[in-house]
């Protein structure tokens, strides 16, 4: 008996959930730099007018590397993007897929808007910023300058779920705090992600207490491996678990308490065929990157999760932007 095209449906589980394909140690750190002020301060680094203007090149930039001829695209890329943003562009990039399969930082109007710039004339620094890609979803995207010599890219981009919202930040002239342990949140934002992640694992999950997890992506990311498994009918075994990349969170404060944290993780999907199963026959994105039709023993895809939660000052976070990628893929 044959399994047949049962790996497609681990590959694109971005569609069955209806969320687009694409997905910083303490929420100090920005692109692997620890340099958070330690001195307490009362305004923003910038006016609400520059960020606007470095928001919109760095967009601008941003989508004109996503749509580049091979060429110019990976130097345009890291011109552009750092962090997250750059590694799932990549990683589209490697798959060949258009901009559909990546976040969408293009706005329909000429100018992105700014909520949030981070406090203090330290480094490193943060905007974040609200546009709108061509399907009219909203898509939180993390600005990032770790030092006074490099200028701000895109760091992360995420799309948000429909009816989820952002609570308020502050006022853009005072700026938002990084904030990260010991800054009396509900829940560290390192603890959250790690939680977070254990409650997707496949087959056993560990339930989280500190997360509400029936968005959308987290109930259909469960459901999916559940029918993944079923569709297997015993002639495959799935397991399935998300990883915590601790020095891609940042989390920036909330207006009267609490945090916006943006996070990365990646998910691995392993399967093993039984004995009673001859072939696996892959999607077209896996056959593309390992360059195999059919496989007879098993396989392996690694995917980016993008996710930006929202950590009230009482009761659970919950998750309000996803978006993932695949991004490796072998087999046998």
């Amino acid at each position: 008996m044959r399994v047949r095209s049962h790996l497609r449906a681990v590959v694109p589980l971005g569609v069955a959930v209806s969320i687009s394909l694409s997905g910083v140690t303490a929420c100090a750190t920005v692109a692997g730099v620890h340099a958070v002020p330690a001195a307490a301060a009362t305004s923003a680094p910038l006016s609400p007018e520059r960020a606007e203007q470095i928001a919109a090149r760095v967009m601008t930039a941003a989508a004109t590397a996503r749509t580049a001829k091979p060429a110019q695209a990976k130097a345009l890329r890291a011109a552009a993007m750092t962090g997250s943003a750059l590694a799932v562009a990549t990683a589209a990039d490697q798959l060949g897929t258009t901009t559909a399969a990546a976040p969408q930082p293009v706005t329909r109007t000429p100018q992105p808007r700014v909520l949030a710039i981070s406090r203090g004339t330290g480094w490193p620094r943060v905007i974040v910023v609200q546009t709108t890609d061509d399907t009219g979803a909203s898509v939180l995207n993390l600005l990032t300058s770790p030092d006074a010599k490099t200028p701000f890219k895109l760091s992360a981009s995420a799309t948000m779920h429909a009816g989820a919202t952002v609570p308020a930040l502050d006022p853009l002239s005072v700026g938002s705090p990084l904030v990260g342990p010991g800054s009396g949140l509900a829940v560290d934002p390192q603890d959250l992600v790690s939680e977070y992640a254990a409650s997707l694992a496949f087959p056993k999950k560990t339930p989280a207490a500190q997360i509400d997890t029936t968005d959308p992506f987290s109930t259909g990311v469960r459901a999916n491996a559940a029918a993944q498994l079923k569709a297997f009918g015993g002639l495959a075994s799935l397991t399935q678990t998300h990883h915590p990349q601790p020095d891609r969170t940042v989390a920036i404060g909330l207006r009267g308490g609490g945090a916006l944290v943006f996070a990365l993780l990646e998910r691995t999907d392993a399967i093993t065929l039984k004995p009673g199963g001859k072939s696996l026959t892959p999607s077209p994105a896996f056959q593309k990157l390992v360059h195999k039709k059919t496989l007879s023993s098993s396989a392996e895809l690694k995917s980016y999760e993008t996710v930006v939660f929202t950590i009230p000052a009482q009761g659970q976070a919950t998750v309000v932007a996803v978006d993932e990628t695949l991004f490796s893929a072998k087999g046998a």
